[in-house]
């Protein structure tokens, strides 16, 4: 069994334009059904795909969801990389066809896929898999603070004051525009990805 192909990226038109943007994180979603008597060894081959995965550049993070019997029958796995061309890089890798083969005799029915852009809720989702431990919130707070602290105080050094006649609300509309995709895209998945042996180091 095989994963479908990536969908190809289109050109032109608002692609086209977003070229010069910053590249943004992207996280693929892969739902799987062990067969019969193998949902250990899926989810044993689940922890080491993910494992391949980390040596990959770009890599951001990878959960794990088993099955949850009465409720979802499927194993769910999120790669998480912080661009398009990295995950491709690793879509197309031999490690992960590796992976996959070895997967065939542990899963039945058909794969499905999708991409999602990634974000606070899938920086700090709880996964119920034991190998991944949620941080408490109170960790997730200072990742949160630590990302904002050093945009916000750069803004009001470097900006700000130049802003003085602005009107107050199209002032903080501004800010808001500016730290918010920083918050997302650059400070707190790269902050959670440095500190992750303290926030999933047990309580």
């Amino acid at each position: 069994m095989t994963e479908p192909e990536s969908p190809p990226v289109p050109t032109g038109g608002i692609a086209a334009d977003a070229v010069s943007s910053p590249p943004l994180p992207v996280t693929v979603v892969l739902a799987r059904r062990p067969a019969a008597g193998r949902e250990r060894d899926l989810l044993a081959w689940a922890d080491g795909i993910t494992v391949a995965a980390s040596a990959f550049p770009g890599h951001i993070g990878a959960q794990i969801y088993p099955p949850l019997p009465g409720e979802r029958d499927d194993l769910i796995m999120a790669f998480s990389f912080a661009t398009a061309a990295e995950l491709s890089v690793w879509e197309g890798s031999k490690e992960r066809q590796q992976w996959l083969d070895r997967s065939r005799s542990l899963t039945e029915g058909s794969v499905r896929a999708h991409g999602v852009s990634t974000g606070f809720e899938d920086l700090f989702a709880p996964s119920v898999h034991a190998t991944t431990v949620p941080p408490p919130r109170w960790k997730t707070g200072v990742v949160i603070a630590l990302a904002l602290f050093p945009m916000s105080l750069l803004l009001n050094w470097l900006v700000m004051p130049h802003l003085a006649s602005w009107n107050m609300a199209v002032r903080v509309a501004l800010s808001v525009l500016i730290i918010v995709p920083w918050m997302i895209y650059l400070g707190v998945p790269y902050l959670s990805k440095w500190l992750k042996p303290w926030l999933t180091k047990p309580r």
